[in-house]
């Protein structure tokens, strides 16, 4: 009664569930979204000469004094010029790089030495009166000159920032940097820090080709700004991201490798007193000019092959792994999930059993099992296996298409296994599961058989919201015959079965008892001893 109660609720099991297949429930992962600031096309360091190196050509475009006439540098008072060798505003050289990658185009100014001891690098970006700290002033200088002013981060009325033009003219369209417009005082924050902007460029009207002013913030183009303000972070450095598309919105043209790009710069202050502006003239490059060049990528070594994986399986474990290759049955393979086997990295597609390809799959976790299991499904008139005992063999690749799995398992293979009458007829269950099948096949009018043809299964299931399972029905009678818009299971007349009644396990030689192979006779007499001793162990 044992065996048969369960045979009995796993045919339930197989009933179409009206509400549909249970979902698993997983906890939500959190993703950290990446700001476009952080993606750096070049390693902002504060040092131009070092990030932007002259050497790596293409990918690198230097504009100095060498190939760019007119440079103006600011004129220093003769009343500072004791105290001050060199202004913080002074721009000698503007380096450009663009990585097509990202789409990114940064821009670094490099300044003329400070001439300070113990300073040998570059005058500090917006450090007015050089002396070696941005944001304070040389008491000396504040004597020249009363009001001088040192603003820190570029504050105050500061400016320094480069301009560009797309269009071939010298009129700029595009300004990026630091305005001289400081941000308003707030009631909590009497001095906000100045921020880097993109923004439209409004040419001077009585000098287009001069100094811009600061026009429409472009906020989708603002990439990363580096401005330290220290001896060894000496130089300003910015990007601008989306950058093609920047060139495209101002010209109505997609960006080419070909595209001629103008770029300028200029800096000042109004509080440097008597400390006149820099400006830089525009220059022009070509696009493929400041692309770096893509790193050829390094080949993945090729993997050694995995040994290959034996998790346990389950085959027609619901018929005590019996099996009948004569009919168009089904036949269930479970693999069983471990704490190092996920059943989820089973490439379905590949699963096989000895050769033929599994027509459904379903993955599930039952009810107080610690880990999921898959479910395969073969038809089991594809299968060419002997009578009797005998081993099948479930094969298959991981996601990974690389490790293996490889199990087997011994399954009886009973023609007619349904119609067997005796102990082995008890096994089944009595029948009630074929009987059962037959009734939900005759109630359900959409399902179809598996064709003996042994053709791809086309099914339908009276299921709302079929799984993989229950997307495919069967017939566990001998035949399927359809009627108009029903189908019914009719069973064909009995033929001549195996039937190994307890009376007659001893018949004499008399012709009474079952004719029977050695083979097949030893194979059932073989797994009904071993039935039996497992229903002893469990009545103990």
């Amino acid at each position: 009664m044992f065996l048969i109660s369960k045979l009995l609720r796993a045919a339930r099991t197989w009933l179409p569930r009206r509400n549909g297949p249970k979902t698993i429930r997983r906890s939500a992962v959190g993703v950290e979204h990446l700001d476009h600031r952080r993606l750096l096309s070049v390693n902002f360091t504060g040092n131009v000469a070092t990030d932007f190196p002259a050497t790596q050509q293409p990918g690198v475009v230097v504009f100095n004094s060498s190939n760019t006439p007119n440079i103006q540098h600011p004129i220093i008072p003769p009343n500072l010029q004791p105290y001050i060798s060199t202004s913080g505003f002074d721009i000698s050289e503007i380096r450009v790089s663009y990585d097509s990658t990202t789409d990114t185009m940064s821009v670094g100014f490099n300044q003329p030495p400070s001439g300070n001891p113990g300073q040998p690098g570059s005058v500090i970006a917006g450090d007015a009166d050089n002396n070696g700290t941005a944001g304070t002033v040389n008491p000396a200088v504040e004597a020249a000159a009363p009001g001088f002013t040192d603003f820190y981060q570029l504050g105050g009325s500061d400016e320094m920032a480069a301009f560009l033009n797309f269009t071939g003219t010298n009129i700029p369209q595009v300004v990026a940097g630091y305005s001289p417009n400081a941000p308003a005082p707030t009631p909590t924050n009497p001095a906000p820090i100045k921020d880097y902007q993109v923004a439209q460029a409004i040419p001077n009207i009585s000098n287009p080709a001069g100094i811009p002013s600061f026009g429409g913030i472009l906020a989708n183009y603002i990439g990363n700004v580096y401005l330290v303000q220290t001896p060894a972070h000496p130089n300003l450095e910015f990007s601008i991201v989306h950058f093609s598309q920047l060139y495209q919105l101002e010209t109505g043209h997609a960006m080419t490798p070909n595209s001629v790009v103008g770029v300028g710069a200029f800096a000042g202050s109004l509080d440097d007193i008597g400390i006149s502006d820099a400006f830089f003239p525009m220059s022009t490059f070509t696009v493929s000019q400041a692309t770096q060049p893509t790193p050829t990528p390094t080949p993945t070594p090729t993997p050694s092959p995995c040994p290959p994986q034996s998790p346990t399986i389950l085959v027609n474990p619901h018929e005590h792994r019996i099996i009948d290759t004569l009919h168009r049955d089904l036949i269930r393979v479970t693999v069983v999930g471990t704490s190092n086997f996920n059943v989820n990295d089973i490439n379905p597609s590949t699963v096989t059993l000895n050769g033929v390809h599994a027509i459904a799959h379903v993955t599930r976790k039952v009810r107080r099992d610690e880990f999921p299991m898959a479910t395969y499904v073969f038809v089991a008139n594809q299968l060419n296996l002997p009578r009797g005992l005998d081993n099948v063999t479930l094969q298959g690749t991981l996601n990974n298409g690389q490790t293996k799995i490889l199990s087997s398992n011994a399954v009886l293979n009973i023609p007619y296994a349904a119609n067997v009458k005796g102990p082995l007829h008890s096994y089944m269950g009595g029948g009630t599961i074929y009987r059962a099948l037959s009734k939900i096949e005759a109630k359900h009018p959409g399902t179809v058989a598996i064709p003996s043809s042994n053709a791809q299964a086309v099914s339908t299931s009276a299921n709302r919201a079929p799984g993989a399972m229950a997307k495919v029905d069967v017939s566990y009678a001998p035949a399927i015959h359809s009627v108009g818009k029903r189908a019914a299971a009719r069973a064909e007349a009995p033929r001549p079965v195996v039937s190994i009644p307890r009376a007659e396990a001893h018949a004499n030689a008399a012709g009474t008892a079952p004719k029977l192979s050695v083979r097949l006779r030893h194979s059932m007499t073989d797994y009904l001893a071993h039935v039996d001793h497992r229903a002893a162990g469990r009545r103990k």
